[in-house]
């Protein structure tokens, strides 16, 4: 079969995601050597690029934003494959930092799809919407001869499609690392560790950033068996002297012969700080290693532009501010509320709330509950994404909120747009926009059209 149109072609890869993720990871029908058959089916595109992947529980959309931005800033031709998207699938499959035009979209699904069907009708059973997606954006990158592919993992590191990327000279960057996804990955961190640093593989470079003792062990641990290279960022050496001015962050960053005083920071959240830092760490290695100059004043241009959506994204609507952020795991939420309150001291907030099913929404009220004032909870339907995404019902949490966290002023809607209409008039204080990327991209898109 083909598909003609860019609706057909989003109707056909949502055509592979199954009811309860069945083949995707964790369920039943799941199996890595799937992924691994429609690579080889069509050359191993993965392992015949540098690709520089990305792994971690919190900063792996945002690193892999500032590292793609740097490469393309530099002059590479830089492929970057993010999850979820926001706007648009193509968002998967970006080259320099812009979609694929639907035109080679459709003419590279169309030549992959009789592959896929090839896999479909063997042993391993149907793919998974992620996975053909990563599959693809692999297999466009290398026939588009990109300098580098940038890869943000989408659950965990040791079976993500994304590991299918073996080859020696891959760079695997590993975030900050914190409990999140328990019933994939394990609940302690040193299970989620072990999972994640298997991006690891023979010979790689790795980079890192201050972790937890556990944490530190395994990837260490990993680097060793692996016989790869290690490198990493700490933030009272690496990056020092953060302070917020005139809404930028300004921050002085030293890593090896790389000395940078006074970068300014577009992006007024503290937490993206250690994220920037180790995307700058990261190229510093890549350019060493394939012999490119570094520009101090492209890093600083690059720094001062730079946009991430749903990342303490600040917006005005009607004359009220919105602050949106996608912190949906405690340790997001943690650093996201300490910067909130560092740039608003004394102030409450109107908060819209949303949390997929399954988060640890009860740890992230604690920090939200004492600095809110009104809370809205609402409910939301991923249904643009690899997967059927199932929200916690509005009902739950504000019953939590009232009967753990003794919070009166607690309204539910069903609907995200609607919940926030509502907030935005209620009071002249700021609202937050926080708890899931799914409900901002729902949001966003409105807000957007």
């Amino acid at each position: 079969m083909k598909v003609a149109t860019q609706e057909a072609a989003q109707r056909y890869l949502y055509s592979f995601r199954s009811k309860g993720d069945r083949f995707g990871l964790g369920g039943a029908g799941f199996d890595f050597g799937r992924v691994l058959f429609l690579a080889k089916l069509v050359g191993n595109p993965q392992n015949k690029i540098k690709v520089i992947h990305v792994a971690g529980t919190s900063g792996k959309g945002s690193t892999c934003a500032f590292l793609s931005k740097f490469l393309a800033a530099h002059s590479k031709k830089v492929g970057l494959s993010i999850s979820p998207h926001m706007f648009d699938l193509r968002e998967r499959i970006q080259i320099n930092n812009k979609l694929i035009s639907e035109k080679f979209f459709l003419k590279y699904l169309n030549e992959l799809i009789p592959f896929i069907e090839k896999v479909d009708v063997t042993k391993y059973g149907n793919l998974t919407f992620f996975e053909i997606m990563i599959v693809l954006a692999y297999y466009i990158f290398q026939k588009e001869h990109v300098d580098y592919a940038v890869m943000e993992t989408g659950l965990g590191g040791r079976l993500d499609a994304t590991n299918i990327a073996t080859a020696k000279n891959k760079i695997a960057v590993i975030t900050k690392l914190g409990i999140d996804h328990t019933d994939m990955l394990g609940n302690t961190i040193e299970s989620i560790s072990t999972e994640k640093a298997q991006i690891i593989h023979k010979n790689n470079t790795v980079l890192t950033v201050d972790q937890e003792p556990a944490a530190q062990k395994v990837i260490l641990t990993q680097v060793k068996l692996q016989d790869s290279i290690f490198h990493q960022i700490h933030q009272s050496k690496t990056y020092t002297n953060i302070s917020l001015e005139n809404s930028l962050i300004t921050f002085d960053f030293k890593y090896k012969g790389l000395h940078l005083r006074k970068l300014s920071l577009s992006i007024p959240a503290e937490y993206q700080v250690e994220n920037a830092s180790l995307a700058l760490a990261t190229i510093y290695e890549v350019s060493k290693r394939d012999d490119f100059n570094l520009e101090e004043s492209v890093i600083r241009k690059t720094l001062l532009n730079i946009h991430i959506p749903g990342r303490f994204q600040e917006l005005y609507l009607e004359g009220k501010k919105i602050i949106i952020d996608g912190a949906h795991n405690p340790q997001k939420m943690s650093v996201f509320i300490e910067d909130l309150k560092k740039r608003h001291s004394k102030t409450l907030f109107d908060f819209l709330l949303g949390f997929k099913k399954g988060k640890d929404y009860e740890e992230m009220l604690t920090f939200i509950v004492p600095i809110s004032k009104d809370i809205f909870v609402t409910e939301f339907h991923g249904d643009d994404q690899d997967r059927i995404i199932i929200p916690e019902k509005a009902a739950k949490i504000r019953a939590l909120l009232n009967d753990a966290f003794f919070a009166e002023k607690v309204t539910i809607y069903s609907d995200p747009i609607k919940a926030m209409e509502k907030a935005q008039k209620k009071h002249d204080t700021i609202l937050v926009i926080t708890g899931s990327l799914y409900m901002i991209s729902a949001i966003l898109k409105e807000l957007k059209e």
